[in-house]
């Protein structure tokens, strides 16, 4: 029998045949990576890329904290199960400049402590409230620069998660995630503009048909823009996912800014609302985090030709060449007017 549809309210709700779950006393749900939003490792904006690398040596760490309010509810009919109601996470990334064209970099998600309503109500086991989320490690290459006088900068960014979350946190898909993303940023006067687009091949989500396996492939867009300067900057990033089991697109609409503290050491502070009723899009977000970026200055043209060295003692115990005190005569008997002819006088 065809599952029914479920009228969908504004937030991340779910229509899933609650009835329609193995007749036990409890069943589990079945595990998937809930979040939706990646932080990004590196030079860019909080949230979004902007196809810049870190130069060759630079270090770049970052510690990002967030809040999400209903990034799961459950809707049969006129029931309705806010299954995870307040969730509070942690990321933390770092990447490392290995070339001019090459970065590697990682992330490790922690969930910290979410809450909802009791499952069990409906026959499912209550979530975890901590757990460890999907890692990931990453390549970044870059295209173009516009550190060599290019117009943009242009970079494609390789991921790959490890299933090693809790699924019982539903931080961890059933299988490996691979994304491949291409990004690109400019400058226009005091503001930075930057695209991405990519996708995301993963595992079918669950509960967009139970019993459900297979890969899906999501499409992932993202647009920002941020100012530029040394002291506050402002930031915008709009982010949004596609893909076939997904009920409606999830957008999410995040604005902040980032000051520096000290040399390298920025605070960032992002929030915003989130559209769709796809799991993991909260009605609200709200992000705080502090990174630090270390780079080495650019190095020095090498010239072609050494220079000769020349050292100050030497200067000092050179002799001191004068001009020869000799003077070579100089004829000066053509210079005279000639004498006048005694015989043609007179």
């Amino acid at each position: 029998m065809p599952m029914p549809k479920f009228p969908l309210k504004h937030g991340a709700l779910v229509a899933l045949l609650l009835g329609g779950l193995p007749a036990r006393a409890q069943s589990t749900l079945p595990g998937f990576d809930l979040e939706h939003l990646e932080v990004n490792v590196g030079r860019g904006l909080s949230v979004l890329r902007n196809g810049e690398l870190l130069v060759t040596g630079g270090l770049s760490v970052g510690l990002v904290g967030q809040y999400q309010q209903l990034p799961l509810v459950l809707l049969n009919g006129e029931r309705q199960l806010e299954l995870v109601r307040n969730r509070a996470s942690a990321v933390l990334s770092g990447s490392y400049g290995v070339l001019p064209w090459l970065e590697v970099g990682a992330q490790v998600p922690i969930v910290l402590w979410q809450q909802g309503e009791d499952p069990s109500t409906v026959g499912l086991t209550p979530l975890a409230s901590q757990g460890l989320g999907t890692p990931e490690v990453q390549a970044r290459l870059g295209v173009l620069s516009r550190r060599d006088d290019q117009p943009v900068d242009l970079a494609v960014d390789l991921g790959l998660g490890l299933p090693l979350g809790s699924a019982a946190v539903l931080g961890r898909d059933s299988g490996l995630r691979v994304r491949a993303l291409a990004h690109v940023g400019t400058q226009v006067g005091s503001l930075k503009p930057s695209l991405e687009a990519g996708v995301l091949l993963r595992s079918r989500n669950p509960l967009s048909a139970p019993g459900a396996t297979g890969q899906a492939l999501e499409v992932r867009l993202g647009a920002g823009v941020t100012t530029s300067g040394q002291g506050l900057r402002g930031e915008l990033a709009v982010k949004a996912a596609f893909a076939a089991d997904m009920a409606q697109p999830s957008v999410e609409v995040l604005g902040g800014g980032r000051i520096p503290l000290s040399e390298g050491l920025e605070l960032h502070a992002l929030a915003g609302p989130g559209l769709g009723n796809t799991p993991g899009t909260p009605i609200a977000r709200v992000l705080l985090g502090v990174s630090f970026r270390s780079e080495p200055p650019p190095r020095m043209e090498t010239l072609p030709e050494p220079v000769p060295q020349l050292r100050l003692e030497e200067l000092q115990t050179r002799p001191e060449r004068r001009p020869a005190q000799h003077v070579e005569p100089v004829p000066t008997r053509e210079l005279l007017p000639p004498e006048p002819d005694s015989s043609s006088q007179p």
